[in-house]
């Protein structure tokens, strides 16, 4: 894993994007249960100098994603509000995605009101629309910012 985003980041027509970086977090934090290291990936991500040199704003919320998930993953529900204030300061919109994660946590570790909580903090898209705003463009089309406070929409 590590020979390959090597080779991903010497590649110039390869931009390392929140996909490669996710994926990394995931494999230290969920599969090798390696919380520290999987913490250490992402910390590391806004300094890393692929992330310097590209185009695009990273950490994103596929990285947010992949981090609350590794926390969940470790019962580390006590970590959730941090980088979930990191997101919000970076100006990555949560995506329902990572409020599933932590639904899935916070009843995990006993704390149901928490859970029905960021339940309840979901909107319900109009009819007809499957997830607005909880997907990142992917390459090749046109970015899109959403706003850190537009509603979160649940899951079809």
């Amino acid at each position: 894993m590590e020979e390959v985003f090597t080779r991903l980041q010497n590649d110039k027509k390869v931009q390392i994007q929140g996909t490669h970086w996710a994926a990394m977090i995931h494999a230290y934090g969920c599969v090798k249960k390696d919380l520290d290291r999987a913490l250490e990936i992402f910390d590391s991500i806004s300094s890393h100098p692929s992330t310097l040199h590209s185009h695009s704003t990273l950490p994103d919320a596929l990285t947010y994603e992949s981090v609350i998930n590794v926390l969940v993953t470790h019962r580390r529900t006590d970590l959730i509000p941090e980088y979930i204030a990191r997101s919000k300061a970076s100006g990555v919109h949560m995506t329902a995605y990572i409020a599933n994660f932590m639904i899935k946590g916070h009843a995990a570790v006993g704390d149901i009101e928490q859970a029905r909580s960021v339940f309840e903090s979901l909107s319900d898209p109009a009819e007809g629309v499957a997830a607005p705003n909880n997907h990142v463009a992917h390459e090749g089309a046109k970015p899109y910012q959403v706003p850190p406070a537009a509603p979160v929409y649940r899951e079809v």
